[in-house]
């Protein structure tokens, strides 16, 4: 499957758009005729073209990459194919340049129509007037928002900056973090895939017999893990969090709650790498390590899922095992929110485009991410049975009721959670993953960090 190519149309509005290597977003209909054009056209031969209809452009900036984004850019050739009076022009922007863009364009009140996104990562888009509350204007759209499943809705508001029933995004899918298994390792090692790893120990039991050895150097990782970055990190929180670990409070007022559970999972981290030597610090790239086999066992999400099925990588899904005390994990609402725009007018049609898009989503939570977040697909027997196959797909859908762990909805966010881009908690706790630094010590200074970011965002909202 290839992305769509532009056509004339679309490349000439883009290439208009970002003269001179800067982009400007948010491009109106096409040009209307004045009163003396539309006389002159009456008056002309009956012979004579007829002209071609107007097309409302609506753009859509994406962040989304590898198979998951050629999967969403099939699903809006699918609405510019099912629309002539409108079209979606997206334009892709990479995932570390997007909030930095955004609050640029939106600042000179030339954002894009709306984007892709995670919900309850934006409050500073809120208090920044850079989105636009969209339950009102989706309601006059059609779209009927009580099909929603409550989880979905619930991380697209923000009660700390608005009305609480103040909804800023509109749900697309519900991925949560689960394990992929190589088969074919796994067989080899004469392991029960009827019975894949529950627990932490099962999970270090599976990683010996599967990891392989280049001399003294782990040459194939039983388990997956990341030398530092995202993927550690979030390794680290996940399993901190199934022993009572909390980076923030629910009422926002105390950080690290029950530290003892994120220094035991800290350990357990780096037992991996130095104790059970069943990891390695070498890899940086864990989606192709994983899909060229590099490694047995995998914690991520169900964005990897098409593109190791079109590489014929031999993989089953399982849900997260309960590497602390209590078998949970990470989920995130994948969400598509609205920019502020000058021409208020613009809304309703970004709104009918955003209702198409969640009533027409069947390719994109079977196939493109994870579990959909409408009622009415999820009791939909068919939904299950469709898209990937189950043994890959499964354990997305039916693990959403283990992703209970909490977003923390505050500006702060990034700064408390692995996905935040090179933030304190990556910063602190690398140089303990890259075995530089001993973890309790590090975690105390990255106590001391948060403390002081939280002090600083609530001593804003009073």
């Amino acid at each position: 499957m290839s992305k769509k190519k532009l056509s004339r149309r679309e490349f000439l509005y883009i290439a208009s758009m970002t003269a001179g290597g800067v982009a400007l977003a948010g491009c109106g209909p096409q040009t209307t005729p004045t009163p003396e054009e539309r006389a002159e056209a009456t008056d002309a031969p009956t012979d004579a073209p007829t002209a071609k209809p107007e097309v409302y452009e609506i753009l859509h900036w994406s962040w989304l990459g590898a198979s998951d984004a050629e999967v969403w850019h099939e699903l809006i050739e699918q609405y510019n194919e099912a629309h002539t009076d409108s079209q979606i022009v997206i334009q892709d922007v990479p995932s570390d340049q997007y909030a930095t863009k955004i609050l640029a364009t939106a600042a000179t009140g030339k954002a894009p129509d709306f984007g892709n996104d995670t919900a309850g990562t934006r409050a500073e888009f809120v208090t920044n007037d850079v989105i636009i509350p969209v339950g009102e204007h989706l309601s006059e759209a059609g779209l009927d928002l009580d099909d929603f499943v409550d989880v979905a809705l619930a991380d697209c508001r923000y009660p700390l900056y608005s009305d609480p029933e103040t909804l800023w995004h509109m749900p697309v899918d519900i991925n949560s973090f689960q394990m992929e298994i190589n088969t074919e390792h796994a067989e080899e090692a004469g392991l029960d895939l009827d019975n894949p790893p529950q627990t932490g120990e099962d999970v270090i039991e599976w990683a010996k017999a599967t990891t392989t050895y280049d001399g003294d150097k782990v040459d194939r990782s039983g388990f997956l893990l990341t030398g530092s970055g995202l993927h550690v990190n979030q390794m680290w929180y996940i399993a901190a969090h199934q022993s009572g670990f909390r980076c923030v409070s629910e009422d926002y007022t105390q950080v690290a709650v029950n530290p003892e559970a994120a220094i035991e999972a800290g350990q357990w981290v780096l037992d991996l790498f130095d104790k059970h030597r069943v990891a390695t610090r070498d890899i940086t790239d864990r989606y192709k390590t994983f899909g060229t086999g590099g490694a047995t066992m995998f914690i991520t999400g169900p964005w990897t899922l098409s593109g190791y099925l079109d590489a014929g990588l031999p993989f089953m899904s399982v849900f997260c095992p309960a590497m602390g005390d209590e078998q949970t994990t990470q989920h995130t609402i994948g969400i598509l929110s609205m920019y502020t725009q000058r021409d208020e007018s613009r809304y309703q049609h970004t709104a009918e485009a955003l209702t198409w898009i969640s009533d027409n989503s069947w390719l994109w939570t079977t196939v493109g991410r994870g579990a959909a977040p409408r009622k009415s697909v999820l009791d939909n027997p068919e939904y299950y049975e469709a898209g990937l196959p189950q043994k890959v797909r499964g354990a997305f859908l039916e693990g959403v009721e283990i992703a209970t762990q909490p977003r923390y909805k505050i500006k702060s966010a990034p700064e408390f959670t692995a996905y935040g881009s090179a933030n304190i908690m990556h910063k602190t706790l690398d140089p303990v993953w890259l075995g530089d630094k001993e973890f309790e010590p590090a975690f105390g200074e990255l106590v001391a960090e948060w403390t002081k970011i939280l002090a600083e965002e609530m001593s804003e909202v009073g």
